[in-house]
């Protein structure tokens, strides 16, 4: 299961699929965030405008879905270079340095490349957990290659072994080296042996000195939870789960209180519609998002503020929209007639007047997560309404609706990245 550079078209779907499930986030700098945040997080440094890095995400996403090789990012690079310029102060300076569009072309494409090839890997590997139970640390050994990383090649350890969790490759901008998954077949039949812990090769899993910054994680776990044997999953399940908020480089985060208001809408457009019923509900809310009939029927809902370039897109399907009536419906809830309020939800979807994301990690397996929560407030006859839409990795989760406005700017979550 070694990796390549170059995919070949329709070989790693699963690449595919865990790269669009990352949301656009813009960072000054490449440690913005906690290394296994990038798990849920496209972003390049310093492309703090959001139109720019939706170009860069449309040629990344061209190059793991087509194959398409560096040199036809590079030209898609050099295209995008023009509107950078634009925004980035710095902008020329640096581009006029000898080879640094060459060098910053090759960094995006290749570390993007790798951890998406990495976690296709982890997710086939995943996939048939009675097959492969060990895996190898396999290091290119290439003049350029890190002496550590070199130290490594050859370890064979079981998956759910302590080492991978901070180790797993790529471990660095430029690291090469793979994770070779091991059956259960090689293992018994003596073709690959377990390695042993010893003095010289003592393989101390929270020994991180030969990993480059923020690259001290597991892709597997944080974006399908940490390798456990069935003892540590009867154990879990016997304590609470939980998903901590944690800040932007890993800590613990209790996020600090926003008392800048939302801004008020008033607009007869908005007010409560008493020919939304329960009955109808679904299938006007699926008319008005451009959604079909059927259960599975999915669109995506842009966001995007032309004067900032912002731009975010919110997945739903039909049957997250009869998951929320009944939300807004069922017992006491019934009386309220929320449903009424179809035409705020809707504007929430398309025009927020705040986005804020939240950053999690579940306390039980590492897994890693990112929550946006989109905000209006409205003023109809008097009467106040918070809308927050909440969505997971960009798929839409809930929405929460608050009356009259005394808490909502107190209670509102995460770290806003736009306002209106």
């Amino acid at each position: 299961m070694a990796k390549a550079i170059k995919f070949q078209q329709g070989a790693y779907k699963e690449a595919v699929d865990y790269f669009r499930q990352k949301i656009n986030l813009p960072t000054k700098r490449w440690n913005d965030l906690e290394g296994a945040m990038h798990t849920r997080a496209f972003t390049v440094a310093g492309a703090m405008r959001e139109d720019i890095l939706c170009d860069f995400r449309k040629a990344v996403d061209a190059a793991i879905t087509n194959g398409e090789s560096l040199e036809s990012f590079r030209d898609r690079f050099n295209s995008i270079a023009e509107k950078w310029r634009a925004t980035d102060s710095d902008f020329d300076k640096k581009m006029n340095k000898a080879g640094y569009a060459a060098w910053r072309s090759k960094v995006i494409y290749q570390t993007n490349m790798l951890t998406c090839a990495a976690a296709a890997q982890e997710r086939q590997a995943r996939a048939m957990p009675d097959v492969f139970t060990h895996a190898k640390y396999v290091c290119m050994m290439l003049p350029g290659s890190r002496k550590e990383h070199k130290d490594w090649n050859g370890t064979v350890l079981p998956l759910e072994d302590p080492w991978w969790e901070k180790h797993s490759p790529p471990n660095g901008f430029g690291c090469l080296c793979e994770k070779e998954f091991i059956s259960k077949y090689e293992m018994d039949a003596g073709i690959e042996k377990e390695t042993v812990r010893n003095k010289d090769n003592e393989l101390d899993p929270n020994d991180t000195t030969n990993i480059g910054e923020n690259w001290d994680y597991s892709i597997a776990s944080a974006d399908m939870g940490s390798y456990m044997t069935q003892i540590q999953r009867d154990e879990l399940k016997r304590k609470k789960n939980e998903w901590v908020e944690i800040d932007p480089d890993g800590k613990t985060s209790n996020t600090p209180k926003d008392n800048t208001p939302l801004p008020v809408i008033e607009n007869e457009k908005f007010n409560p519609d008493d020919s939304i019923t329960k009955e109808n509900f679904t299938d006007k809310m699926s008319a008005a998002l451009g959604l079909g009939n059927k259960k599975d029927d999915i669109v995506s809902i842009p966001f995007e503020n032309q004067e900032t370039g912002f731009h975010y897109e919110t997945i739903i399907k039909r049957e997250h929209i009869d998951g929320f009536l009944k939300h807004i419906t069922e017992g006491s809830k019934e009386k309220q007639h929320r449903e009424r309020l179809l035409p705020m939800f809707v504007e929430t979807l398309k025009n927020p007047s705040e986005i804020r994301v939240q950053y999690l990690k579940s306390s039980g397996t590492n897994k890693r997560a990112i929550r946006t929560y989109f905000y209006n407030r409205f003023k109809i006859n008097e009467q106040e309404y918070t809308i927050e839409l909440i969505a997971n990795s960009g798929v839409f989760k809930e929405f929460t609706i608050w009356t009259g406005f005394s808490n909502s700017h107190t209670t509102r979550k995460g770290t806003w990245i736009y306002r209106r």
